[in-house]
């Protein structure tokens, strides 16, 4: 049993608990917050509850510690964690920065811990179908990803609210938050690019959607995300042999299509589409890597995230984001 302190109280923080809890290789030992009245949702969930960090990465019960914090502080609470010798699930983006990431990377190497970005597009069963029939396609001449998902945060944005994920001290926006899963999708396939043009629409500093574009030489990729509109999302690779359709986001890769010009047809779909069964493939997989100490196959995942870092910075280069150097 893997014994977690969680720190933040988030949103996505329920749906860690529940697949945790559905997946049985975890035990929920304690969570950290700011706010008391905030915790109180997660008493029954938790040995116990604190609004002292130090006390929960000190806690020599704790092996792991998986961090659900805004964008901006993933550096800072990860390399206390792995400086009090835990083990790190990091929500994605890993980091802000790619040089942020390769620090917390080689740290963790260094000193034998495992830090791994939680993002379930590298740990999905159809992704890896995909990825092995992607061959099929030929020549890849076009690929396009749309993840738009207006957000219910945004019409309080509109009104001046500024909450944390269009907060530009916390490094809120769609490229961060939505496209990382395209991006993983796409590089995860193809590897790094040979250019990154990010093209935003930026509202009080933060991008509220954008348009991303991959060019590896013989295709480009359009990389589409929004968090102030909304279409159906997808993922579509495109060969001179035919094509291979994602009908569902690039974080989830649930039912996808295969079709090529010889007439062959072939779709695959998951049986566990709800939230927590996409979920469910990463946290089962950071759970055999840390029973088995499977080192080589964290760092094959770290060298995935490296890119998708290495992504993120000229994006953000590009679209000229003014996001806050993290510390």
């Amino acid at each position: 049993m893997i014994n977690v302190g969680v720190v933040g109280s988030g949103f996505i923080v329920p749906v860690f608990i529940g697949c945790s809890k559905k997946i049985k290789d975890y035990h929920l030992r304690a969570i950290w917050g700011r706010h008391e009245a905030k915790l109180q949702n997660f008493k029954e969930e938790f040995d116990y509850c604190t609004t002292d960090l130090e006390k929960i990465l000190s806690d020599e019960k704790i092996d792991v510690i998986y961090i659900a914090l805004p964008n901006a502080l993933h550096y800072e609470y990860a390399l206390k964690a792995l400086k009090h010798g835990k083990h790190v699930i990091l929500e994605k983006p890993f980091t802000v920065f790619y040089k942020d990431a390769k620090k917390l990377i080689d740290y963790a190497k260094k000193h034998g811990l495992i830090i791994f970005e939680a993002i379930t597009t590298q740990h999905n069963p159809n992704y890896h179908k995909a990825k092995k029939l992607v061959k099929e396609l030929g020549d890849i001449r076009i690929v396009m990803c749309n993840f738009s998902q207006y957000s219910r945060r945004y019409d309080r944005f509109k009104k001046g609210e500024i909450l944390p994920v269009f907060d530009q001290k916390l490094a809120g926006g769609a490229l961060l938050d939505l496209n990382v899963y395209n991006i993983h999708y796409v590089t995860g396939i193809f590897g790094m690019p040979k250019d990154v043009q990010y093209f935003a629409n930026i509202e009080r500093g933060v991008d509220t959607s954008g348009v991303l574009i991959l060019d590896y030489g013989t295709f480009k990729a359009t990389l589409i995300a929004a968090k102030d509109c909304k279409c159906e999302c997808y993922g579509l690779i495109e060969g001179d042999n035919g094509y291979l359709r994602n009908n569902t986001t690039c974080s989830r890769c649930a039912d996808f299509t295969l079709r090529l010009n010889s007439g062959k047809e072939q779709r695959f779909e998951q049986k566990d589409k709800d939230e927590f069964g996409s979920w469910s493939h990463e946290l089962k997989e950071f759970a055999r890597m840390y029973k088995n100490k499977d080192y080589t196959k964290a760092e094959e995942y770290n060298r995935q995230t490296l890119t998708v870092a290495r992504v993120l910075d000229k994006a953000i280069v590009s679209a000229d984001l003014k996001y806050q150097e993290e510390k």
